[in-house]
């Protein structure tokens, strides 16, 4: 074989495996636009979904159909990286007891615990608070990242001793809504028995949109905007 003919030979190969490489980085880019946009219920989408291990490292799932909403139970589908840069772009200076990295550990290790999404969650408190700016009934040093008491009229809401049993609490009231299951740690909800006393929320809740009217009243968009707040940590840099 001479020099020409291997020299072709080399660069048909390295032609071959650049094309391999473009269509992989296509096909990939293709799949995360549409994990970051959900296709309406008229056109489902039919691929893999993203989740985020406990230790952080990522995988992806069987096929399966991406909505427009979520449900309340599940595994997290943004990073926790993707978290802590979003609220470090939308306020660098949150107004918690204890740093955006722990709040955002905390989120998933709560989360995950009971089967809640923690990103999801998260994307809540972000909603709920302000970006953690504050400014209604509910003050910071509360450890409140949901609202969780503040029903109106200047009701301040429950206060928590520190920023693991504030989401605790919050993971705990979504899981009322969506299961009858009970919580693995002890109840430290303090609304968890009032919402196991009405048949037709308790356990009957099972995705963010129907929060809207029951988390939040009269809470119209309520669950939309905390969805479009999760897909906006979506497009946060892995």
């Amino acid at each position: 074989m001479n020099l020409k003919t291997k020299s072709i030979i080399n660069l048909t190969i390295c032609l071959t495996l650049f094309n391999v490489s473009v269509g992989f980085c296509a096909t990939l880019k293709e799949e995360l636009f549409k994990l970051r946009n959900p296709q309406s219920d008229a056109q489902k989408a039919n691929v893999q979904q993203t989740i985020v291990k406990q230790d952080g490292t990522i995988k992806l799932t069987s096929p399966t159909e991406l909505l427009k909403d979520l449900t309340i139970l599940g595994g997290p589908i943004a990073t926790r990286k993707q978290c802590v840069e979003y609220i470090n772009m939308k306020n660098p200076q949150p107004l918690i007891t204890t740093s955006i990295d722990q709040l955002v550990d905390t989120f998933y290790e709560e989360g995950i615990k009971e089967g809640v999404r923690p990103d999801v969650a998260f994307a809540q408190s972000l909603h709920e608070t302000g970006n953690f700016r504050y400014g209604g009934d509910v003050l910071p040093y509360q450890n409140n990242y949901a609202g969780i008491g503040a029903t109106g009229n200047k009701a301040k809401g429950a206060i928590f001793s520190n920023h693991i049993v504030g989401v605790r609490s919050q993971i705990q009231h979504l899981l009322a809504y969506a299961t009858t299951r009970l919580p693995v740690e002890p109840i430290v909800d303090p609304r968890y028995e009032l919402l196991a006393k009405i048949p037709e929320k308790y356990g009957k809740i099972n995705t963010w949109q129907g929060l809207s009217g029951n988390w939040a009243v009269p809470g119209v968009g309520y669950g939309e905007t905390i969805l479009r707040i999760h897909r906006e940590i979506l497009d946060m840099p892995i």
